[in-house]
């Protein structure tokens, strides 16, 4: 799912710098994006858990896929300590981007506990991870965000030419 993931990321980061007129909005969509698939840190063979073994294979050892770092806390403890220095934008950009993976994976069979440990309730979807319906997910999302991003660019490009 990592490229739905960042798919799904780019699509939302998109959606929030607009609505919310966040400042640097390339920035922020890119941030977003790259920070959509954060919490599979927790498996030390996803994408960024192969790159980052020396963090993943650690947090795998006291933390089971798809449990603490498929909840809501660690965005929020995440975004929180970057408000304490004062880094708001860096702050939502985490937040969004991470809260975009927990959205995805909730659509899921295997599913997510928003709550973990404090509750046993799972959100679950009907997508079989890698499956037909994924793929054609993936590729709606890639069409979306090429419209959104040819909008974008049209768009500032007529106010510069």
């Amino acid at each position: 799912m990592f490229k739905t993931h960042l798919a799904l990321g780019f699509l939302i980061g998109f959606v929030v710098a607009a609505l919310f007129n966040v400042v640097y909005p390339v920035l922020f969509v890119i941030l977003v994006t790259l920070l959509s698939a954060l919490p599979d840190i927790d498996h030390p063979k996803s994408k960024y858990g192969r790159k980052l073994f020396f963090i993943s294979i650690p947090i795998s050892l006291f933390f089971k896929h798809r449990g603490f770092f498929h909840s809501i806390f660690p965005p929020a403890i995440l975004a929180l300590i970057f408000v304490y220095f004062n880094l708001n934008y860096l702050a939502l950009a985490v937040f969004v981007g991470y809260v975009s993976h927990l959205i995805g994976d909730a659509t899921t069979k295997e599913g997510i506990n928003f709550l973990h440990p404090f509750a046993t309730f799972r959100v679950q979807g009907p997508l079989t991870t890698g499956g037909l319906l994924e793929k054609v997910i993936f590729f709606g999302l890639i069409l979306v965000n090429l419209l959104l991003s040819y909008s974008f660019l049209s768009y500032y490009l007529k106010l510069f030419f």
